[in-house]
């Protein structure tokens, strides 16, 4: 039997993204436990309170990916807030006068 631990981020409307190994037998019962990871910043360690949840799990394949994600860390750095799916709708709703 193959087991594997992974780790996720619960996004602001609550989902969880998990790919498995292709070795994973297709059609097997799986078991899930959620249980939250309490992470403690370093003091001093400026780079946790900057870390980006999305580069646990994901990995940039192309130029335009790694360039995008660059400019995701640079927008985070700066102060930027990251906004869930219906914080970008409302966004887009009050910008057209809605």
């Amino acid at each position: 039997m193959n087991a594997f631990t992974f780790e996720t981020v619960v996004t602001a409307d609550r989902q969880l993204y998990c790919e498995l190994p292709a070795s994973f037998p297709v059609g097997s019962t799986v078991r899930v436990t959620v249980e939250p990871i309490v992470r403690t910043p370093v003091a001093g360690d400026c780079e946790s309170t900057l870390r980006d949840p999305l580069l646990d799990h994901y990995q940039p394949r192309t130029e335009l990916g790694r360039t995008l994600i660059e400019l995701r860390q640079a927008y985070i750095k700066n102060g930027g807030k990251l906004m869930s799916a219906d914080e970008i709708n409302e966004e887009v709703r009050r910008r057209r006068g809605g």
